[in-house]
């Protein structure tokens, strides 16, 4: 995840240790980050850039508030302090109602605005619950909750940007990306339905119900087969 706070200072953090943002580098390597670092100065708004897992190197830009980059940037400073934000205190509520955070998804773009949702479960259980959000709330969520950032394959598709030489939308070429779990925009939510057979599936073989597994392996394979189809 990439972090831009104002067009003369910027700042760059990954959610995950594994992700390079900015590498060190000479000759080609180098010259390729300056161009990045021109490129991001160009969002002269508080910009999220969340890192699409892909064949290629794809960002998303998601424009929010100054407040919303504050609390990603230094989120221990509410986790310690006396009175927990918004953030820490849906975290706790979940927490405390024996909930988890099992993902966040931006699902849809409407003229310039994103949506989101994020996705709750209890631990062992297979119904899940969904509630709307910003998404700059639910990127804050997911960082506090430590839950996967999901991305509708219809905004990658129409909305990514390629980093490298010549950088710009990524109307030539779409990338390939390995994240499954997405929804059509009207008709039902495929996203819970699917995680809902894998939580069944998963909970009968925890308890040794080989056969219901079975009949829920079957039917999650019909289901992504049915996906694939349209």
């Amino acid at each position: 995840m990439w972090r831009h706070r104002s067009q003369e200072e910027l700042q760059w953090k990954s959610s995950t240790p594994s992700i390079p943002i900015a590498v060190q580098g000479r000759n080609l390597r180098s010259d390729n980050n300056l161009m990045r670092q021109s490129f991001l100065q160009r969002f002269q708004n508080p910009t999220i850039f969340l890192k699409i897992s892909c064949d290629g190197d794809y960002i998303l830009p998601i424009v929010v508030g100054k407040v919303a980059i504050e609390k990603l940037i230094d989120p221990e400073v509410e986790e310690n302090g006396v009175c927990p934000d918004q953030f820490q205190l849906a975290k706790n509520v979940v927490e405390r109602l024996d909930h988890e955070v099992i993902m966040v998804r931006i699902t849809e773009r409407v003229v310039s605005t994103y949506f989101a949702r994020v996705y709750l479960s209890q631990p062992g259980k297979s119904n899940i619950i969904s509630v709307d959000a910003r998404p700059s709330d639910a990127i804050n969520i997911a960082n506090r909750c430590k839950a996967p950032i999901y991305v509708s394959k219809q905004i990658v598709l129409a909305d990514a940007i390629r980093l490298g030489y010549g950088m710009g939308r990524a109307h030539n070429k779409r990338p390939t990306y390995d994240v499954v779990l997405d929804s059509a925009v009207d008709g039902p939510d495929l996203v819970a339905e699917e995680l809902s057979m894998m939580n069944n599936m998963h909970i009968a073989i925890k308890h040794e119900r080989f056969e219901d597994a079975a009949i829920w392996r079957d039917k999650l394979a019909n289901l992504r087969k049915s996906k694939h189809e349209h």
